[in-house]
């Protein structure tokens, strides 16, 4: 193999020809002709975490793809996700699903936690890498306050919002959780959706428990109880969204049997307002589906 680039890519490949066996640094080494040491280094560098994090996600994702389309038992299932026991497996899906596997299988809603990576070109196009965690959230009627601005302005007016909500956030009374700011895209209105170049109500909000002597120039959005599939991640909240987006929208749901809610269109972004050691925010973004 000419580069490094190579190298990831025959990794994921070897992984998902032998996916159904056991996998570990010792065969990866073997098959690729590199240390166990520079896969390891390398492959967490580039990702965000360790090869063996990464077979295991991909491992269990397939297990529950299995779970849900075919009517495999579970212990073969087990067996073929690389574990010795029914109940080693049991422990590991849960920790990942947060259900057990015939809890999972009896919902019929199959999420992928880990989707393969794509690697083309360059490494810094391996699609999905910032997702860290997926989870399905019911969630109580949500009340958020803040500023709003419709994109048909052009998409200049968002960072202005954002520059109001912080200036002005201190205002708000009865806020929810003061380590998180809101964003939310609002696709609810008919005409917005037959314009040329689509547009959207968007707001940067807080959320509060009660909406109170709200100011003249703030809105009020209220969100109906339901359900959600969260992608969380840790990054920069300055950065651009629509990687992120791409890959829940274009490779997630396809690859996916969950529906978005038509009742329902909007989908919201909550950003963390700590950082990490590295400068990175707790990002969470939450799109409505159908239970």
């Amino acid at each position: 193999m000419d580069n490094n680039t190579q190298v990831i890519r025959f990794l994921i490949e070897y992984i998902e020809e032998h996916i159904t066996e056991e996998i570990n640094l010792d065969r990866l080494a073997v098959a690729t002709g590199y240390s166990q040491y520079h896969l390891h280094r390398m492959f967490s560098g580039i990702v965000g975490f360790p090869l063996h994090h990464y077979i295991k996600r991909r491992q269990l994702t397939e297990a529950a793809k299995s779970l849900i389309f075919t009517e495999n038992q579970i212990i073969q299932i087990a067996l073929d996700a690389g574990y010795e026991s029914q109940q080693a497996f049991s422990l590991a899906f849960k920790n990942m699903y947060k259900l057990t596997p015939q809890k999972f299988r009896l919902k019929h809603q199959f999420h992928p936690i880990q989707l393969k990576f794509e690697v083309s070109g360059i490494l810094t196009n391996l699609k999905g890498d910032r997702i860290m965690d997926i989870e399905m959230i019911e969630k109580e009627e949500i009340t958020l306050v803040g500023f709003k601005a419709n994109t048909k302005k052009g998409f200049f007016v968002i960072p202005r919002l954002w520059h109001k909500l912080h200036k002005e956030k201190s205002r708000i009374k009865n806020r929810v959780d003061l380590d998180y700011v809101v964003g939310i895209n609002d696709y609810s209105n008919e005409s917005i959706l037959k314009e040329k170049y689509p547009t959207f109500e968007y707001y940067a909000a807080v959320e509060v428990s009660k909406p109170e002597e709200i100011a003249s120039d703030m809105s009020v959005l209220t969100l109906a109880a339901g359900k959600y599939v969260v992608f969380i991640y840790h990054g920069k909240a300055k950065d651009s969204m629509q990687p992120v987006m791409d890959y829940i929208y274009k490779e997630w749901f396809p690859q996916s049997n969950c529906q978005l809610n038509d009742k329902a269109r909007v989908d919201f972004i909550r950003y963390g307002e700590k950082t990490d050691e590295k400068g990175n925010n707790k990002i969470e973004v939450w799109v409505p589906i159908i239970s």
